[in-house]
């Protein structure tokens, strides 16, 4: 179905009960679980937010928890090439998807190296000290133990 570092385009995103439109997301997970013990899951996903200006790149750049994606990190599937372009992931917010609940399309997969560097960030931060969220909503946050 979807395998780590895969990139969906996730149709149904949903903020506070809403669905807010597409989103991509990187599978950073993809076993099954529960959020504390109230949600149900089959795999956790890292937001794309595009960087298509230099002001938007910068705003990005400056978040503690934002990875940079570079086109040339992503491999994308054959015509799906508007949606490769720069971009960070927000490697400190961990988006937790029930499938059977979501509507989504495989756009194309991450470059292995890359995604391994992402998950060296992602203890980077954490030795850190940073507080990572767990989102089952977009707008509702539950913090790490």
């Amino acid at each position: 179905m979807c395998k780590i570092g895969d990139i969906l385009l996730i149709y149904n995103a949903h903020n506070q009960g809403r669905v807010v439109g597409m989103h991509p997301f990187i599978v950073l997970d993809d076993t099954n679980g529960v959020v504390h013990g109230i949600y149900s899951y089959d795999f956790i996903g890292l937001l794309l937010t595009s960087a298509d200006t230099e002001e938007r790149k910068k705003r990005l750049r400056a978040i503690e928890g934002n990875f940079p994606i570079a086109q040339d990190d992503k491999i994308m599937d054959n015509g799906k090439s508007h949606d490769n372009r720069y971009s960070y992931v927000e490697a400190d917010h961990f988006f937790y998807f029930d499938k059977s609940k979501i509507k989504y399309m495989h756009i194309g997969t991450i470059d292995p190296d890359i995604y391994n560097l992402i998950t060296e960030f992602i203890q980077e931060l954490n030795e850190r000290g940073i507080t990572f969220k767990q989102i089952v909503d977009k707008a509702t946050k539950i913090e790490a133990e």
